[in-house]
């Protein structure tokens, strides 16, 4: 028995030694190696840094990696991830960790209105003027602004008027409805803020001078549940008749109601508001967009987004940003993760 016990560990032996052997020659093959290093990855798609200022890259990996920039002049990194922005221009920061080498694209800007992408005012420009007013909407557009958002309810006379509170006491000092006001009788609640007064517009006015500036008109339906129907219709042909089809979006966080115009005007841009603060469950969201026909997706609040929950909007093909903000972190981190689109309601925007 004895004998048997050690023939079978010299068989074993051997078969180990074989099997060594054959290992070493596989790694001794050009281009075969056993991966041990986890992959690289960035919290991001690019960074964007306003010159003079810091920002903070988190870099993934299993072991210990080197970080430096390509061009010192443009933008300097520390270890920790600092990028700091020394002069305006493109470079790349170049991380190495083992055998793996992966890079990041860094843009030092002036300020944030050097990049491209869309910049929405809310209500207009509501920190100098009477919001959701042709004044507010002009100075949002003089400002730099790329489009402005509004809001849309239909009145108990079947009229689309532009206006935000239900109630006119806020913003006209009146104790009435917005749903009671008509067409007609909208010039005696002049909006008032800042020293300044404007009349209630029509959703065909404020569309009618979006498309002649060659602005985005974002309209947010209010009580959108009422808005299927006679007066999704009426929306939708009045995006028509000035030829906005291309320009404007509307949006609001009722599913049915994105799924109407989907339905009935199909050539209509329809965006789904997410209301919810949680980050948890945004992935499914916007997957119910999607399935919806919502081809734009609007984050309510900054701690919702994420460089994940953007790439898969637009991987899904919708357009995704975040619906408002007044700080200017926010911003850079949404031009970091490749937003489509930033409504502001606070002067950050500079030409």
């Amino acid at each position: 028995m004895n004998q048997s016990l050690s023939a079978r560990g010299r068989s074993g032996s051997r078969l180990l030694m074989i099997f060594s052997f054959f290992l070493l020659l596989l790694l001794m093959v050009p281009g075969f190696r056993m991966k041990a290093e986890a992959q690289i990855t960035f919290d991001r798609a690019e960074v964007n840094v306003l010159r003079g200022q810091t920002r903070k890259l988190k870099v993934r990996c299993s072991s210990k990696y080197k970080i430096r920039s390509s061009d010192k002049s443009i933008a300097k990194v520390t270890h920790a991830g600092i990028v700091t922005g020394m002069k305006n221009g493109t470079c790349r920061i170049i991380v190495t960790c083992g055998s793996e080498t992966a890079s990041i694209q860094v843009n030092i800007m002036s300020s944030i209105r050097s990049s491209e992408t869309l910049f929405i005012g809310h209500r207009g420009y509501q920190d100098r003027y009477p919001e959701n007013t042709i004044s507010s909407f002009r100075g949002a557009l003089n400002y730099g602004a790329g489009g402005v958002e509004f809001d849309l309810w239909r009145t108990e006379s079947n009229d689309l008027l532009v206006f935000h509170d239900q109630s006119l006491a806020r913003m006209c000092k009146y104790s009435k409805t917005i749903e009671e006001v008509t067409a007609k009788s909208r010039s005696k609640y002049k909006v008032r803020a800042n020293g300044k007064k404007d009349v209630i517009p029509t959703l065909d006015e404020a569309v009618s001078f979006l498309s002649k500036k060659g602005k985005v008109a974002f309209i947010h339906l209010k009580r959108p549940h009422v808005m299927i129907g006679s007066a999704g219709d009426m929306i939708a042909n009045c995006i028509r008749k000035y030829n906005m089809v291309s320009k404007a979006v509307v949006f609001c966080s009722n599913l049915d109601t994105i799924a109407y115009f989907s339905s009935h005007h199909p050539d209509i841009q329809t965006g789904y508001l997410y209301l919810k603060s949680s980050k948890h469950n945004v992935p499914d969201y916007i997957k119910q967009a999607k399935s919806a026909g919502a081809s734009w997706f609007f984050h309510y609040y900054s701690t919702s987004v994420s460089y994940s929950n953007i790439k898969l909007a637009q991987q899904l093909g919708m357009k995704a940003g975040l619906y408002r903000t007044i700080k200017q972190k926010t911003v850079l981190d949404l031009l970091d993760y490749g937003a489509d689109f930033i409504m502001l309601y606070h002067k950050l925007i500079k030409k």
